[in-house]
C-alpha cells in the first residue's frame, strides 16, 4: 500500500483534501497521525491504571477488565 492509502484507511475512508497532498506530505502526515494515537493510547492507559490503583488489589485486574476488555492491552 502507499502511504496516501494507508492514511485513508486510518482516516476510515478517502478524504478529498488528501488529493491535494504530494506522497512525502501524505507519507509526513500518515506518520503524524499514527504518533499521536500512540500518544493517545498511552496517555490512556496510564490514566485507566491510576483510577484502577485507587482500588483495592485483589479487585484491580478484574475491575479494568470488565470495564475496558482488551483494548488497553
Amino acid at each position: 500500500m502507499t502511504a496516501r492509502a494507508d492514511l485513508e484507511h486510518e482516516l476510515g475512508g478517502p478524504v478529498a483534501a488528501l488529493d491535494q497532498l504530494s506522497d512525502t506530505e501524505a507519507a509526513d502526515l500518515l506518520s503524524m497521525f499514527r504518533d499521536a494515537r500512540a500518544a493517545e493510547t498511552a496517555g490512556l492507559t496510564a490514566a485507566v491504571d491510576r483510577l484502577v490503583g485507587a482500588l483495592p488489589w485483589p479487585l484491580r485486574t478484574a475491575a479494568k477488565k470488565v470495564m475496558f476488555g482488551n483494548r488497553l492491552g
